[in-house]
């Protein structure tokens, strides 16, 4: 099966088809064939130059992301490690409720004691008073000592 073919028809500097066949091309098909090619494969040579430049370039950018995130990786792992445990945390909560119990029961305790001594002191000053109603310089007999 043949291959397809298209025709084309050019208008070539004379200087230049003269060079052409000063290169050793016999035919001019052949030339337009050759340059072609050559056209073809320099075109996808500077794509793939394009390519390759981007690649690098989106290579840079993702290198430094991984460098950034694995700095954030470490400083998360150097902070986790510096957080405080969480059943130590529960045990401070649960004796700090078992002190603020037991803060309750002091200041309960502090209220009885203060009651017992206000009514401690009532009974001296009453026992004041009723020495000083008696009368001064007057004298208990012996037998009585209460």
């Amino acid at each position: 099966m043949q291959e397809q073919k298209r025709k084309i028809s050019v208008w070539v500097p004379s200087e230049l088809y003269d060079c052409v066949l000063h290169a050793g091309y016999i035919s001019p098909t052949n030339a337009v064939i050759q340059g072609f090619k050559m056209l073809t494969r320099a075109q996808s040579e500077e794509s793939s130059e394009e390519v390759l430049r981007q690649m690098q370039v989106i290579r840079g950018q993702m290198q430094a992301e991984i460098d950034t995130l694995k700095t954030e990786i470490e400083r998360l792992n150097t902070a986790l490690q510096e957080a405080p445990d969480p059943s130590e945390f529960v045990e401070i909560r649960a004796r700090s409720r078992e002190l603020e119990r037991h803060n309750e029961t002091l200041k309960k305790e502090v209220e009885n004691l203060q009651n017992l001594y206000n009514n401690y002191m009532l009974q001296m000053q009453t026992l004041i008073n009723q020495k000083a109603i008696e009368a001064p310089g007057a004298q208990k007999p012996w037998w009585r000592f209460w």
